[in-house]
This record gives C-alpha cells, sequence and structure tokens, in this order.
C-alpha cells in the first residue's frame, strides 16, 4: 500500500428507500432523480460535486470528497439543501414513486485500493447508512423524504460545539449493529421528531437520550464481581447463568460472581489465555 494514498476526508453516502420494489421504468427514473437532487444541492451548498469520487450503484452513491472540502459546508448547507430538493421533486409524486433517502456522513481515513476504499472508516460510514434505526425513521415518518445520520466524530466536532444552523438537541444517540460493526451514530429527520421514533426496546435501552429507567436495579451501575471463597453462599459457579447490561469475567476454575451479578456477555479466559475465551450470553 503506498503511504501517498493515504488522506483523511468526508465520506458522504446515500441511498433510496425500496427502490428493489419498484420496476424497470421507476428504477431508471429514480437514478436520474436521485443524482439529479444531489448535483443541485451541491451547487445550492457551492459544493462542486465535479471533484467528489463517486461510486454508483443503483440506488445508492458511495462518495469521497476532496480533503479541503468545508466540513461545515456539506453537514449543514448540502444537508439542508439537499432536503428541500427532495420536498420539491416529490411534491407531485405518487408515494410509490418519490425519492426517499437516508445520508450518513463520516470523516475519516481514506485508502485508495483496487476495487474501491478499504479500511475501517469506509466500513463505518456504510454501517451508520444501513442501521436499523434509519431504516425505522424513513418507515414511521412518511413525510420525512430525508434521513441523517452523523458519525460520532462529525457530531461532536461540528454539530455540538454550535458551529452549525443544527442544533444538538435535533439528533438522537442511536445503536448501530450491522453485521460485525457495533457502534453508534446521531440521527436527524428534517421533517420527523426522532426523540418521538420507537426504536424497539433493545435500541431503547441503549440510546443515550431515553429517559431514566423507574426500576432501582436497572438504574444502578454495572456490578463487579469481588473474588470469595467457593461454595460462599453470595456466589455462584462459572456457569452461572448471567443477564443484564454488564459482563462476568471468569478466569479458570477458580472464578465465582455474586448471584446478583448481571450481564450480556459471559467471558472465560483460562490460564489468562485469550485464545479459549468464550464470547456470548450463556
Amino acid at each position: 500500500m503506498s503511504h501517498a494514498s493515504f488522506r483523511r476526508s468526508l465520506l458522504v453516502c446515500c441511498d433510496l428507500r425500496r427502490y428493489g420494489a419498484a420496476d424497470d421504468q421507476l428504477q431508471r427514473d429514480l437514478q436520474d432523480l436521485l443524482v439529479r437532487t444531489l448535483d443541485k444541492a451541491g451547487a445550492a451548498a457551492g459544493l462542486d460535486r465535479s471533484t467528489w469520487v463517486r461510486q454508483p450503484k443503483g440506488d445508492e452513491e458511495w462518495a469521497v470528497l476532496p480533503s479541503d472540502t468545508p466540513e461545515l459546508k456539506v453537514v449543514d448547507q448540502y444537508v439542508r439543501a439537499l432536503n428541500s430538493e427532495l420536498a420539491a421533486a416529490n411534491r407531485y409524486r405518487v408515494p410509490e414513486a418519490r425519492a426517499r433517502l437516508r445520508l450518513a456522513i463520516h470523516h475519516g481515513a481514506v485508502v485508495d485500493g483496487a476495487n474501491g476504499f478499504p479500511g475501517q472508516d469506509s466500513v463505518l460510514v456504510s454501517r451508520l447508512l444501513n442501521s436499523k434505526a434509519a431504516h425505522l425513521a424513513l418507515d414511521r415518518f412518511p413525510d420525512a423524504d430525508l434521513v441523517v445520520v452523523l458519525s460520532e466524530i462529525v457530531y461532536s466536532t461540528s454539530i455540538l460545539p454550535g458551529h452549525t444552523t443544527l442544533r444538538a438537541t435535533d439528533f438522537r444517540r442511536i445503536e448501530v449493529r450491522e453485521k460485525t460493526f457495533t457502534g453508534h451514530g446521531w440521527m436527524w429527520i428534517p421533517n420527523g421528531d426522532v426523540h418521538a421514533l420507537d426504536l424497539g426496546p433493545v435500541e431503547a435501552a441503549d440510546d443515550a437520550d431515553a429517559p431514566a429507567s423507574a426500576d432501582p436495579q436497572a438504574a444502578e451501575p454495572p456490578a463487579v464481581a469481588l473474588p470469595v471463597e467457593p461454595g460462599h453462599p453470595g456466589s455462584v459457579n462459572q456457569n452461572a447463568v448471567a443477564t443484564g447490561g454488564s459482563t462476568v469475567i471468569q478466569a479458570g476454575r477458580d472464578a465465582h460472581v455474586p448471584t446478583w451479578q448481571r450481564a450480556d456477555v459471559i467471558q472465560n479466559f483460562h490460564n489468562n489465555d485469550q485464545r479459549g475465551s468464550h464470547f456470548g450470553t450463556s
């Protein structure tokens, strides 16, 4: 790999909702509408999209922007212009023919590859785009034409400090679990209340914006297992079943944990050897 190919840039990708359900003629029309809308939004924001390295994928565009592209202009003006252009384009379209987008933005490392851009940052922006929460947002808010998901680095450096016209309170932290990726992003629905979106019990439990639980035990911090003697009435053996938000760590045959310990993950390190570890619920 050539070090000359390494740089840090904005990665912007988008995807059309329910493109696969359309017939051939509608797919062709939606592709044309997608590119035209993206170009018009770019022009309205003062961005030259001809300088973007774009990978067209039918209903999706994956783009790497020049390293000197103003981030705030993309996160703010471009996103707002895109929402306006989509609203105008969809005004007289029947629901099945509307162009409705998920959009993800990340700033990270970019490396040129033989068939795209390899690297964890490229994976991250794709996982944000395809997150369950972003899909649900378009399903649950039929009037929304656009759903935006920002990575943590973009949100914390652009939105949270107040560098844009977007308000931090308009965003909601979402958990992202796609394929082997686990992380989080920050979601905004220009034409919908992102905080009113029901993301289900798992997402709601991990949502940083969710109100504190009324269950005092659920509000407790994860318990820490303390060493106790085998056979102690407050302990169980290493095969204990655990549930909840913390982790049980089991080291060989000598580890015991309190019966009230709750965990989602059981880790077994025999003789301090991770090669024999088991990760997962019991």
